[in-house]
Order: structure tokens, then C-alpha cells, then sequence
């Protein structure tokens, strides 16, 4: 075991801002046990209990694949009762294999998660999720796990005071903006971001004696500014070069929503990826703006992309737990290659490089 974990796990427990007595959910998608026990140890040595849900990677599609869809539809009923009683979470991401099993076991068991993150987003439950580099991940990017680890561990020890500056030096640029627009691979999409609030992600829980107005949520590696937009203003084209199965897809906008999906192939996965969800899938969440110094090079993983300074990502979906008003059972980031953001006619990330 690499002792850098009892690090980063007790860095990230104090992050999450864990206290005696408390009942904290972990969720566990990476699959590294030895990893696992070092934040269930941490958690132990602040007076917490934890409670470690499994769903590694090789057991996620097995259960789906077996389970009867009248199991998987109650896959929620003791987990709803347990998150009701949990103080934070605090889940472990590694790598998720593309999920190639029958689509009503898939919808019934993503309807029964959405219940549970309702009930989390309703109680405003502090929230982190931490990339884990596992052996998958390694794999699917032609590294050995200790180069990956080399790669992304550093970045995870960033503490939120260093964040801070690069965040307070963004905002300058960003906090009085009313219009963005991004640029990549020759298409621009416009956005109206007037009244809305940009937040940032420190790795850290900010401290609050009071209730809280939206569900903390950060990350690790933590470093980005973000914020919601107004529904409805999208309008434009976005270009990503992968989306599930497709290749090289394009985005076009009309009142706020994706109406029309251009690819050079595996066009169906990108449909069924909106169309399996309830609500406005097809809306923009949120879009923001990666900090994080450590980071120095692209993993085709977009929890880390996101953070690395220079980067631009746009998320799909639910946003009012950030404040904003789109509701929807889909929440998923992409990373652009190399965009450009303009705020009100001022240049702040040209061509994936930051400019503060």
C-alpha cells in the first residue's frame, strides 16, 4: 500500500469535515480494498462511524446482469433509510466499465439511485468524491497503475489555502460576467449566466452553523470555479470528441436544449443516454473552469480532467442542488479539448490555457 493514502485519507476526512459521533456513508466504486480500510480507518479515528457501501467494478455489471428487475426496484428501500440517518458521504470513483446488460434492469436500478440522491440532495448532505486510481484505469490508459498514481496523487494533496489563490486570481475575471461564450474544434455556444453565482471547489466543506441553501459537493482532486446557467439561454453548437460510444459529437442548441445531435458514429448511445433519464437531461447543468496546479496532463477521466488548470467542462442535467432551477435524473460532466471562454468579451481560458 502506498502510505501516501493514510494521507489522503485523513486530508480528505478533515476535508469533508467529519465530527465525533457522526454516521458517514461511504460509497465505494473503485474496488481497492487496502484503499477502502484507509478511509474507513480515518473515519473511526475522528469518533465516526462509517458505513461502506460496495459497488466496485466488477460488481456493478454482474448484479445488473443477474438480479431480477423486481430486486433491483427495491434496491433502495433500506439504503433511502440509512442515508436519512447519515451525516456526509463521502464516495470512491475508480473506473466504471461500460454497462452492457439488459436497459429495464439498468433504468429500474438508475430510477432507485435517483431516489437515493433525492433524499441527499434534499437533506443537503455534504458530499465528496475522490478519483481512486485502480488497475482498470490504468489499463485503459496505457499506464501502470504506480505511473497513474505518480500522475494523480500529488494533485490530490493540493490543500484549499493554494486553491484558494488560483480561485480569488479567476473570479476577478469571472464574478461581474453576464454572457460566456465557448469556443472549440470550429463551433461556439453562447450561454446567459446573469444572476447566477459562481462557486468554487477547495477539496474542502466550508464551515456553517446554519441550514444550508444548496447541497455541498466537492471534489478530489479539487481546483474549479463553476456555475449554473439560465436555462433556457443556450444557443449555438458544443463539440466533444467522445460521448459513450460516439465519436466526434456535435451539440446543437435551441432554446436551452439539445435539439438536434450530430456524430461521426455510435449516434444511439448519445440519444439513449438523454432519453433514459426523466426531466431535462438536455439542458446545461453547469459549466466551469479547472485550477488545480498539479495537474499537468489529460486522463480521459473527466473527475480529474475537470481540475487541471486551463480545463473547461460542461455538465448535463440536474442543477439545483448548485442553485440552479433544471430538474433531472441525469448529472454528467465532459471535459472540451482545448476550448476558449470568453466573459463578456473578455478572453480567460484561450485554447485550454488559463489567462489569469
Amino acid at each position: 500500500m502506498n502510505t501516501d493514502w493514510t494521507e489522503i485519507a485523513e486530508h480528505s476526512v478533515q476535508a469533508l469535515g467529519v465530527q465525533r459521533g457522526e454516521h458517514v456513508e461511504i460509497i465505494d466504486h473503485a474496488g481497492r480494498y487496502a484503499v477502502l480500510l484507509e478511509f474507513v480507518l480515518a473515519i473511526e479515528r475522528r469518533g465516526a462511524t462509517p458505513r461502506v457501501e460496495l459497488l466496485p467494478p466488477d460488481l456493478l455489471p454482474r448484479m445488473l446482469s443477474t438480479s431480477p428487475i423486481a430486486s433491483l426496484s427495491e434496491w433502495d428501500r433500506h439504503r433511502i433509510e440509512w442515508i436519512k440517518h447519515a451525516d456526509r458521504v463521502l464516495a470512491l470513483e475508480g473506473y466504471r466499465p461500460d454497462l452492457d446488460v439488459d436497459s429495464e434492469a439498468l433504468e429500474t436500478w438508475i430510477h432507485a439511485t435517483d431516489r437515493i440522491e433525492a433524499v441527499e440532495e434534499q437533506r443537503k448532505l455534504p458530499f465528496m468524491l475522490i478519483a481512486v486510481p485502480t488497475e482498470e484505469r490504468a489499463n485503459s490508459l496505457g499506464l501502470d497503475l504506480s505511473e497513474l498514481e505518480a500522475t494523480l496523487l500529488p494533485a490530490l494533496r493540493v490543500n484549499g489555502a493554494e486553491l484558494e489563490v488560483e480561485i480569488i486570481r479567476t473570479r476577478q475575471m469571472l464574478d461581474t460576467a453576464g454572457t460566456l461564450v465557448v469556443q472549440g474544434n470550429g463551433h461556439q455556444l453562447k450561454l446567459d449566466i446573469q444572476g447566477r453565482n459562481w462557486l468554487q471547489d477547495t477539496g474542502e466543506i466550508p464551515d456553517t452553523d446554519g441550514p444550508r441553501s444548496v447541497q455541498p459537493v466537492v471534489n478530489l482532486p479539487a481546483g474549479s470555479v463553476y456555475t449554473t446557467v439560465q436555462e433556457t439561454s443556450a444557443a449555438g453548437s458544443l463539440f466533444l470528441p467522445r460521448v459513450n460510444n460516439a465519436e466526434n459529437v456535435v451539440f446543437h442548441f435551441r432554446d436551452g436544449r439539445v435539439d438536434e445531435i450530430q456524430t461521426d458514429s455510435g449516434a444511439e448511445s448519445v440519444t439513449r443516454m438523454f432519453d433514459q433519464h426523466s426531466g431535462e437531461p438536455r439542458r446545461i447543468s453547469h459549466i466551469g473552469i479547472g485550477l488545480n496546479p498539479r495537474l499537468h496532463r489529460e486522463l480521459d477521466w473527466a473527475l480529474v480532467d475537470e481540475h487541471r488548470q486551463g480545463s473547461v467542462f460542461i455538465a448535463f442535467g440536474e442543477n439545483r442542488y448548485l442553485g440552479g432551477e433544471n430538474e433531472s435524473s441525469l448529472n454528467i460532466d465532459f471535459v472540451l479539448p482545448s476550448a476558449t471562454v470568453i466573459a463578456d468579451g473578455r478572453l480567460v481560458v484561450d485554447n485550454g490555457k488559463l489567462l489569469a
